[in-house]
């Protein structure tokens, strides 16, 4: 009974030696006699019985770099159980190993082992390390963007709120144009951060759209650099030397014009911001069907280690927030996406103390189908004979409509509802040209403006609206808009957009 008890307990013991793949040998130092398990001829790479197990025939699987540290720790086993670690082949693959084991002496000097192949466990382990430290980075870096974005959304809130307490409760009449430039600066500082936002959201789900059209290079870049100079002008660095290029006045390029501009604008932007002395400089140079554009400054330079991921979002080169420069760090990664998107590619060359250069190329620019659009722009116009109706549900945004088209003369009429302005476009015929909201009570804007068209299907309705994701200004143009504005504009987008109906 005790012996079958035995055989069945060594039994048992190999299956679960089997199933954990821990192999087994024993070595006799008195007899010289070596014993390997099934397990182990298996980790070594034989089927069992196909060699006779020797300590020689052990050590040419070592290796050879590991191969003292491993009979040094056979020695080190016949004073204390020990556990190491070492390479060795298998089939001519290198392998990583682990043995446990130690030396009993009794009649004869006996060493027992452990022998197990640890290489896969290896490397899941270190795929959860990795994976670990990449959700703890991701963490990290979330957290970094929440405080930086509270920080940066609070600052301009503080601006708003304070002066506007100003405004409200006190005799400042001599401050109120300081106060108001300051509150504008501050409500164009946060629509900066919720533009981005939205960009990101519309370029990360693939949403958004290039819209290509032949345009006046020279002529963009001249806005650049009236852009640039504001900028110098805001920032207090109007010692900066500026270097834009200068050519001719007939070169015409195809591509998107706004996402150029927008990020021509991101990457002088931080040109400026991080340089204190010397020269910033924007140029640009026709190769082949492509055009390629560089913004260079004398700044603080980007460390090398951070030159790849500053193009990744929420990154920044300075992370640890001592240098105060601010900024949510999206403004390289959209820059990048939209590159990307119009199939291009940037790239930067930095060192620290002496400059950065940003370069970006758009290919298949060159279209000789020149288009000539009109871009009426009289500095003053005078529409005492017209009459537009503003369809805007919102007190204050019809006040600063209303003080916007007040300099022209033209006659308004307010509607506060989509049945209103129906209404109102019905019994007024003398209505020229309507401002027209989306999000209105009652009856939306779009379907205020697809019933106007169904009796009046030449009267000019220009959408006015806070929706600005890819593919609304579709939306108003196919309801019968013959304009799409999006909030906030300024007062020059509002009168040239209609002036091309109020001559």
């Amino acid at each position: 009974m005790t012996k079958l008890k035995t055989a069945i307990e060594i039994r048992q013991l190999k299956k679960i030696h089997s199933i954990a793949g821990i192999g087994y040998w024993v070595y006799n130092y008195s007899t010289k006699n070596f014993w390997w398990s099934e397990v182990t001829h298996n980790i070594l790479g034989y089927q069992p019985g196909g060699v006779t197990p020797s300590r020689e025939t052990l050590k040419k699987h070592i290796h050879p770099e590991d191969l003292v540290f491993f009979e040094e720790s056979l020695k080190q086993m016949q004073l204390q159980a020990m556990e190491i670690e070492f390479r060795f082949y298998k089939n001519g693959e290198l392998r990583l190993g682990k043995i446990t084991g130690e030396v009993y002496e009794k009649e004869d000097i006996i060493e027992e082992v452990l022998f197990q192949d640890i290489t896969d466990i290896k490397i899941k382990e270190f795929e959860i390390a990795k994976a670990w430290n990449k959700a703890l980075e991701a963490e990290n870096l979330k957290n970094a963007f929440l405080a930086n974005m509270s920080h940066e959304l609070r600052t301009p809130l503080n601006s708003i709120i304070g002066f506007s307490e100003l405004l409200e409760t006190g005799n400042i009449s001599e401050n109120i144009p300081r106060y108001a430039s300051s509150i504008k600066d501050s409500g164009l500082q946060l629509l900066k951060i919720i533009e981005d936002l939205l960009k990101v959201s519309m370029l990360e789900s693939r949403t958004a759209k290039p819209v290509k059209r032949n345009f006046n290079l020279p002529n963009m870049m001249l806005e650049v650099k009236d852009l640039t100079n504001r900028l110098l002008k805001n920032s207090n660095k109007e010692h900066l030397n500026l270097n834009f290029q200068s050519t001719s006045s007939h070169l015409v390029i195809k591509s998107d014009q706004n996402k150029i501009l927008g990020i021509l604008k991101n990457l002088l932007h931080n040109a400026i911001k991080f340089t204190k002395e010397g020269t910033i400089s924007c140029t640009y140079q026709i190769k082949n069907q492509a055009i390629e554009f560089s913004v260079s400054d004398t700044g603080k330079g980007i460390p090398i280690e951070c030159q790849t991921s500053v193009f990744q979002r929420f990154r920044q080169a300075d992370t640890n927030g001592l240098n105060n420069f601010g900024g949510t760090g999206l403004g390289l990664y959209i820059s990048r996406l939209e590159i990307e998107l119009l199939g291009g590619k940037i790239w930067i060359a930095s060192e620290e103390k002496v400059g950065t250069t940003v370069k970006f190329s758009i290919p298949n620019v060159i279209d000789h189908e020149l288009i000539r659009d009109l871009d009426p722009n009289p500095e003053i116009y005078n529409w005492e004979n017209y009459t537009v109706l503003i369809a805007e549900d919102q007190f204050t945004n019809y006040k600063i409509l209303e003080a916007y088209l007040q300099p022209t003369n033209v006659n308004i009429i307010w509607a506060k509802t989509g049945r209103e302005a129906i209404s109102a476009s019905l019994q007024n015929p003398e209505i020229n040209l309507i401002l027209m909201d989306i999000n209105m009570p009652h009856t939306n804007g779009l379907e205020a403006t697809k019933l106007i068209k169904e009796t009046r299907p030449n009267l000019t309705i220009i959408a006015q609206t806070a929706y600005a994701l890819e593919g609304d200004r579709e939306k108003s143009l196919k309801a019968g808009c013959s304009e799409h504005l999006s909030k906030p504009f300024n007062k020059t987008d509002l009168l040239l957009a209609m002036s091309k109906y109020l001559p």
